[in-house]
């Protein structure tokens, strides 16, 4: 599903309700890192979504969905020329750019609220990024 920024997606079980709803609020290309340890990006470019997220306690008894999880490992790159990367979003250095503190939590369990950035290291400064869900093979896909 093509998503803009600010625009509400998520997984909805079979009568409509939201099981995890998550909103990108931001796309931030080029973020500096922030971490004494960190290091330049291996693939090109830091960038980084600014992500909330609500998961309803509804999530303990669906089939669908055990927690939400979004992270580098979700994601896929395509460059401004279609071409999707063989270099993934994942990286080392994005163990080493930002605090913990400000990153969205690794799994977000039921009836849970969370917001933080989830950082990306892609080859090309534009593009499409594609976040695709574990448990329902769902994908969203945001232009940057």
């Amino acid at each position: 599903m093509i998503k803009q920024i600010g625009e509400l997606a998520g997984i909805r079980d079979a009568s409509g309700e939201y099981l995890a709803a998550f909103t990108v609020n931001d796309i931030i290309v080029d973020i500096p890192c922030t971490d004494e340890l960190a290091g330049r990006p291996e693939n090109g470019h830091f960038v980084a979504l600014d992500v909330s997220v609500e998961t309803s306690p509804n999530m303990l008894n669906s089939d669908l969905i055990q927690q939400f999880s979004m992270s580098s490992l979700t994601f896929q790159a395509i460059g401004p020329d279609g071409v999707t990367s063989n270099a993934g979003t994942d990286s080392t250095a994005t163990l080493f750019c930002l605090d913990d503190s400000v990153l969205l939590p690794g799994n977000i369990g039921p009836g849970e609220k969370a917001q933080g950035l989830v950082l990306l290291d892609v080859e090309n400064p534009s593009g499409i990024l594609i976040y695709e869900d574990f448990w329902t093979d769902s994908a969203w896909e945001y232009a940057y």
